[in-house]
């Protein structure tokens, strides 16, 4: 299929400003226009960048304006060896290799000053509380209208997991600020919402019954910004299949739906291409919660997953530009 093709280049020459994609590579699309624009590059230890995906005068595609962020972030050599694997049309997972043809050791990107580290997932310390602990409603019993009880599930880490990673880029050593519309950091345009509203919002959805397996999450930047979503490893484990496939989201209230795709990632299950898409159309802003409902399919059948998301916003009048 079209959106799992992969390709690999040599790092050589002028490799550090821009890569050209291998023409062969994007005359097999019917469509070849579905790999302009931005893109996000995945490397090995799920570091994220936000990259541009451009036609030259020569016509040929090239990865800019970021590219030379990840070439950075990723301590790219002549002669190394990158796999690009296409993640539907939202991206690429990056494999690096060394000149020795082994996988290269990324260093930590701790020290690295360049970039914003923004970490979610599972914390390597001994204290189990993380980020994502923080976004779900913690274990809640509630009957449906049918009798049958499901649970609000929070995450049961394991220590020593690795966190996913997206870098920022800095510019100028002060944090980028900037648009939802340019998508390409973790920052909200809202403005600072009271507790008194937060906790409204989260008290409202704590109270949505179900008949089906369903998950509370409180909408993060990293959520809104970065055109992905990573669902509570356990919840995941327990009612979703283990593989990457297309899933459709859908608005119960007006029966719209989007198609996306489900990533399966060391780190977990990961909604990336179309998740954007729901977030614009939805206006979906940090703090607003939203509850996944498995409204068909899932871990113990074959068909199709449709996940019923129900947004529970903060107030409109809280909403502006900084």
């Amino acid at each position: 299929m079209d959106k799992n093709k992969s390709f690999f280049k040599i790092m050589m020459n002028d490799f550090r400003n821009r890569l050209r994609i291998p023409k062969r590579f994007v005359t097999s699309f019917k469509n070849s226009n579905k790999l302009l624009g931005r893109k996000f590059l995945t490397g090995p230890c799920g570091k994220t960048c936000l990259v541009e995906v451009k036609r030259t005068e020569e016509d040929d595609f090239v990865f800019c304006n970021g590219w030379e962020i990840f070439v950075k972030d990723h301590h790219l050599d002549d002669a190394d060896l990158l796999v690009f694997k296409m993640d539907g049309f939202s991206g690429f997972d990056v494999t690096i290799f060394d000149p020795s043809a082994c996988e290269k050791e990324e260093p930590s990107s701790e020290d690295d000053p360049s970039c914003e580290e923004i970490n979610y997932g599972y914390d390597d310390d001994d204290d189990d509380t993380t980020d994502e602990e923080d976004n779900i409603q913690e274990v809640t019993s509630r009957k449906s209208s049918h009798g049958k009880q499901y649970q609000f599930h929070s995450p049961q880490p394991s220590k020593g997991r690795k966190k996913k990673k997206i870098l920022v880029a800095k510019e100028d050593n002060k944090k980028r600020k900037c648009t939802p519309e340019e998508n390409s950091c973790s920052y909200s345009n809202r403005r600072q919402v009271p507790e008194k509203e937060k906790m409204r919002v989260h008290q409202q959805a704590s109270r949505h019954t179900s008949s089906v397996p369903c998950v509370l999450m409180k909408m993060k930047p990293t959520h809104v910004y970065n055109g992905q979503l990573k669902f509570p490893r356990a919840w995941a484990q327990e009612h979703m299949r283990q593989k990457s496939e297309t899933i459709t989201l859908r608005i119960p209230s007006t029966g719209r739906t989007w198609p996306a795709s489900i990533r399966c990632r060391m780190e977990g299950l990961v909604i990336q291409s179309g998740w954007e898409d729901f977030v614009m159309d939805n206006r979906l802003d940090e703090f607003d919660v939203c509850v996944f409902e498995l409204a068909l399919g899932g871990k113990h059948n074959s068909i199709p997953v449709i996940l019923d998301v129900h947004i529970y916003p903060v107030k409109n009048e809280i909403i502006g530009p900084l």
